[in-house]
């Protein structure tokens, strides 16, 4: 008769820590099954818009430094918005954000 051996811990080359409560789980995991905590890529929609906000002020400052008119205004409004958002995206990579308690 075959008795079956005790399950074997799992290989630490797997597992990480959460970042945020500490427990062991998958790397490949993206919610901690701990504290439901879940990696993100990229920026949050707020700082998305902060960041595109922040390229529309740059780039309305620098047609008003230039004193461009219409067509240089939108053009550079355009620009400034665009890499306003990419560079908010580019800004954070992947990153764990807390579950968010529901009142």
């Amino acid at each position: 008769m075959n008795v079956p051996l005790p399950m074997r811990e799992p290989e630490m080359s797997g597992l990480q820590l959460c970042p945020v409560c500490r427990g062991k789980m998958r790397r490949t995991a993206e919610v901690c099954p701990h504290c439901g905590a879940q990696k993100h890529f990229g920026a949050t929609p707020k700082e998305a818009l902060i960041g595109t906000g922040a390229g529309l002020g740059v780039g309305g400052l620098l047609v008003i430094a230039v004193r461009g008119d219409l067509l240089i205004g939108g053009v550079a409004l355009a620009v400034g918005a665009i890499l306003g958002f990419v560079l908010a995206q580019n800004r954070y990579g992947d990153r764990w954000l807390p579950k968010k308690k529901s009142d």
